[in-house]
């Protein structure tokens, strides 16, 4: 198999691979929950419970990603083999990196957390996630902005005074 064709696949299959690689981490999320130390052992709600439910809700996730993938993949090889052959539009910079950037987001929310705690990440996180998956002519920032508020305040209160749990405040606040 030449360097050609290996490209030809991986780019071909990038979502297949991406779902797949997604479903490594959530399993690996997993895995290391047993690992966290517990300071209070009399809850049922306590500090593996909820990146347990992360990690669950993101394999099942991952598995329905990877069967759209495998789907989808399928209806453009048949599409492909019956319409003749015609140039495609490039696509461009956020469509070619979408799942990268995607990643990294989320990579850059668990590393800031500690540092600048759940608020002011969640923040970030949502908002350029949004800004990311929203079409450039149709995106209102205003909206974004109002949404991410209205999620981070509602996850921060639901956490801090329903379930009595409390979030990272970060380092940089105090």
């Amino acid at each position: 198999m030449n360097k050609k064709s290996v490209f030809a696949a991986v780019r071909r299959y990038r979502e297949s691979i991406f779902a797949v690689a997604l479903l490594i981490f959530f399993a690996l999320v997993i895995f290391f929950t047993k690992d966290i130390r517990l300071l209070v052992v009399n809850t049922t709600v306590d500090a593996r419970f909820w990146p347990k439910v992360i990690g669950i809700a993101g394999c099942a996730l991952s598995v329905l990603l990877l069967i759209q993938s495998i789907v989808v993949s399928a209806a453009r090889s048949r599409r492909e083999a019956d319409a003749p052959a015609e140039e495609k539009p490039k696509a461009g910079f956020r469509e070619r990196f979408h799942a990268p950037l995607t990643l990294g987001l989320m990579f850059l929310y668990i590393a800031g957390l500690q540092t600048f705690g759940f608020v002011a990440m969640t923040l970030a996180y949502l908002f350029l996630q949004f800004l990311l998956l929203s079409k450039r002519g149709e995106r209102s920032i205003w909206k974004l902005a109002l949404i991410t508020l209205i999620f981070t305040a509602a996850v921060y209160l639901l956490f801090r005074y329903a379930f009595q749990m409390m979030l990272p405040m970060g380092t940089i606040w105090g």
